[in-house]
């Protein structure tokens, strides 16, 4: 095998015979970072960020391709035409808010707390964008769903990595799962309220260290998690008539989804980085 051929991940190898009369048959990488390094022309570690994982919804769109409803705002949808008659409809803004931070308040403690309060005035105040939160990052991290989501994914990471021969430029993309916060404490706690079920993510390599004399490679294995932070129809038919944490929660619900539709209140995506360091894979 030449130095080009380190596995079924790339284009056809760069010479179709190994020797006279000997047919080549091993497919190989394009040459890349691995060939330069094995040349001596790159350093050990790989600093560039190589993308590894990626649902298959995108941030701002439903699965099939359609924009999410629940990045609409000022939009008055037919479908809600019921709850015109309602009586939080004709709340001011101000009683609006004031039950949507009740909510909050309601299904949030501690630090969560901070960040569910944040995440409403941003709402409330109409700038829509974006929202990060090293204290969200944080919950994440040290979630138990997000620990068992990690496990699997390192796993499904480090196989595909054995079969480019822990070449990473050579690795397809691997299909992720969305990740639930659903848990009696996430519901408590603040994650089920800011968070509950992200919309979308990827996950990239950083530093990662082609496998040496040992056989090991090291990487940092980075998450991005997208969220929308707002509301749908379909969230007001299954929380309007909610009576906990509090009697009105189910009221809390619909004055949150009118501001949204029908006032001047924006949702915005919520983008939360988990950082996984010096994991390892087998050469």
């Amino acid at each position: 095998m030449g130095m080009n051929g380190f596995g079924p991940c790339g284009g056809d190898t760069n010479s179709v015979a190994i020797d006279s009369g000997t047919s080549c048959l091993q497919r190989s990488c394009r040459p890349g970072v691995l060939d330069a390094f094995l040349a001596g022309l790159l350093p050990q570690t790989c600093l560039m960020s190589i993308p590894v994982g990626e649902t298959r919804r995108r941030v701002g769109f439903n699965f099939d391709g359609t924009p999410a409803e629940d990045m609409q705002f000022g939009d008055r949808p037919t479908k809600a035409k019921s709850i015109e008659s309602d009586p939080v409809f004709s709340y001011s803004d101000e009683a609006l808010e004031g039950n949507m931070i009740l909510l909050m308040k309601s299904l949030s403690i501690g630090t969560m707390q901070k960040v569910a309060l944040a995440m409403q005035k941003q709402f409330a105040s109409g700038t829509g964008g974006s929202f990060e939160s090293d204290a969200l990052n944080l919950e994440i991290k040290g979630n138990k769903a997000f620990g068992s989501y990690h496990e699997s994914f390192l796993g499904r990471t480090r196989e595909a990595l054995r079969e480019v021969n822990y070449d990473p430029t050579c690795m397809p993309k691997l299909a992720m799962d969305l990740l639930n916060f659903s848990s009696f404490w996430d519901k408590v706690g603040g994650l089920g309220i800011t968070v509950h079920q992200v919309w979308a993510a990827e996950a990239r390599l950083n530093y990662y260290t082609y496998p040496g004399a040992g056989g090991v490679s090291t990487f940092d294995l980075e998450y991005i998690f997208y969220d929308h932070f707002g509301l749908d129809w379909e969230d007001v038919l299954k929380n309007g008539e909610r009576r906990f944490p509090q009697y009105h929660t189910g009221d809390f619900f619909k004055c949150w989804y009118v501001l949204q539709h029908y006032r001047s209140a924006r949702p915005f995506v919520t983008a939360m980085r988990v950082r996984m360091p010096q994991l390892t894979a087998q050469g």
